[in-house]
């Protein structure tokens, strides 16, 4: 199992981004992201339950916990968010 780290905000929304994530909108310091496709996301990830918007604070660096909870909420492992960063 790999490690998590802190990584800035933008290399959280490219990942994001790989996986059927769009910007959706920015209030302040946090970004909302919303899955676009959910058909997308599942012929990469098999029938898992994403969440549908995910909130990625606007911080250089994101804190390896928040990265854990956005990892979380897009039913990620930790391994295969590391491949899409």
């Amino acid at each position: 199992m790999s490690r998590l780290i802190p990584i800035d905000y933008d290399k959280v929304v490219k990942a994001l981004t790989r996986i059927g994530y769009r910007f959706s909108h920015q209030k302040g310091s946090h970004i909302v992201m919303q899955l676009v496709d959910r058909n997308k996301y599942t012929s990469r990830f098999g029938d898992r339950k994403p969440e549908y918007m995910i909130v990625v604070p606007a911080h250089k660096p994101v804190g390896k916990g928040m990265v854990h909870t956005v990892i979380s909420e897009a039913d990620l492992t930790v391994d295969e968010f590391n491949e899409l960063v």
